[in-house]
């Protein structure tokens, strides 16, 4: 399949171009190809894997696919300690040897939950691309002797403190409920993570995501990301698009348009409602 970076003549946008992804699965469908025995699992799996996407946006070899479990049932609200390591672990060690054959400069994770989300797949599944280039977003970084991870954040975006994981809202949130979690150690890869901050990790992003699908007390569609550069502090940020119990957060013309969001919410209002659901969450397993 051949994929192509075109650049948009009225503006600095870029794209990649591969025709052939019209062609992937579709959710619906009367099988589902990451379930035991399907297109892409072996009749054996009993944890998450990883292969290749058959229908990868980027140049082959680049993207990865990995499916978190056996059940539709197990996304990261569901799951035990013990599988949702499991994900964190496969990130960290596809992504390690992406970066080891293509030297990208970003590694990036990222789920898609729910069709409100994107999710073409009901089946639970995240992605790992190789990207060739520097992304807008992620260019210029902070220099690392005046890292804003690093720093405290202000009290009033602050959510939880789990197992060495600051679990807060960012100030310019690109969703109306959006989580980020950095460790308190400055970290720019998951591969680098030992195993305490990994079990942090599980904790904070099974607790987070149980926090928002408690705002409205059903699933929460959301976009989840881990890119992962040489300089900026590992986080890994939830997105939630869900803004009323009825309404989510579509991109407008304006912000298509211009690269800026617009948001309905204060930050300070998401964080109050998320540390309610974090403090109901753990009263609940205690």
């Amino acid at each position: 399949m051949t994929v192509r970076l075109v650049r948009d003549d009225l503006s600095s946008r870029e794209v990649f171009v591969a025709s052939n992804r019209n062609n992937r699965p579709q959710s619906g469908g009367e099988e589902c190809p990451f379930c035991p025995g399907g297109l892409e699992a072996p009749e054996t799996v009993t944890g998450p894997y990883a292969f290749p996407n058959r229908w990868p946006p980027l140049a082959a070899g680049r993207c990865e696919i990995v499916v978190h479990g056996t059940g539709h049932e197990l996304d990261f609200s569901r799951m035990n300690a013990a599988q949702a390591r499991a994900v964190i672990d496969v990130w960290a060690e596809r992504g390690s040897a992406l970066r080891q054959r293509y030297t990208p400069p970003v590694v990036l994770v990222f789920e898609n939950r729910g069709p409100e989300a994107g999710a073409t797949v009901a089946h639970p599944h995240s992605q790992i691309f190789a990207l060739p280039t520097l992304p807008p977003l992620l260019q210029d970084p902070p220099a690392l002797r005046d890292c804003p991870a690093c720093r405290e954040t202000r009290a009033e975006l602050h959510v939880e403190t789990v197992r060495g994981w600051s679990v807060t809202v960012p100030e310019a949130s690109p969703a109306p409920y959006t989580l980020r979690l950095t460790p308190e150690g400055h970290r720019t890869r998951l591969d680098e993570l030992g195993g305490d901050e990994r079990d942090g990790l599980t904790e904070a992003l099974t607790r987070g995501v149980r926090a928002l699908d408690a705002l409205f007390g059903r699933p929460m569609p959301y976009q989840l990301w881990v890119a992962q550069t040489a300089s900026h502090h590992l986080g890994v940020t939830i997105a939630g698009l869900r803004r009323t119990p009825d309404r989510h957060r579509v991109l407008g013309a304006a912000e298509l348009a211009t690269g800026l969001y617009f948001s309905p919410l204060t930050a300070e209002h998401a964080a109050t409602a998320l540390r309610a659901a974090f403090a109901h969450d753990r009263k609940a397993g205690a």
